[in-house]
């Protein structure tokens, strides 16, 4: 699970400056398998939104297209970068039987000693 900031050059409805790119950008978060392949893609959203914006829906989302195509989420391990460590989100994947793997973000001040981390699977993220 990421999201990706794409540069929107010729504009688009969904765009937005971003300063990090110096640019108008539009994000959307994918979900992929081991390989990297992408499983299912939100709808994008304005570029000076951050991965967590509108989590739940974007989520939702995202179930909807497994749903769709057949694929069962029972169980399911879900690596993700500390950007997404938020409550909502792991409710949201927790509602749907998924295992959400979050990186801890420290900067949120607060570290739960009931939230997990599989740090051999999360380091197999990239591979």
């Amino acid at each position: 699970m990421d999201g990706s900031h794409t540069r929107a050059l010729r504009g688009g409805e969904e765009v937005a400056y971003q300063g990090r790119k110096k640019c108008k950008t539009t994000n959307a978060l994918y979900l992929t398998d081991r390989q990297g392949l992408p499983l299912a893609i939100s709808a994008p959203v304005a570029g000076n939104h951050h991965d967590l914006y509108n989590i739940k829906k974007s989520l939702t989302e995202l179930f909807t297209t497994l749903d769709m195509a057949n694929i069962n989420t029972d169980g399911l391990f879900v690596n993700a970068d500390s950007g997404f460590d938020s409550k909502e989100f792991r409710n949201t994947y927790h509602k749907h039987g998924v295992f959400a793997n979050v990186d801890f973000n420290y900067r949120n001040g607060e570290i739960d000693d009931d939230k997990l981390l599989d740090e051999l699977l999360y380091k197999k993220r990239h591979c």
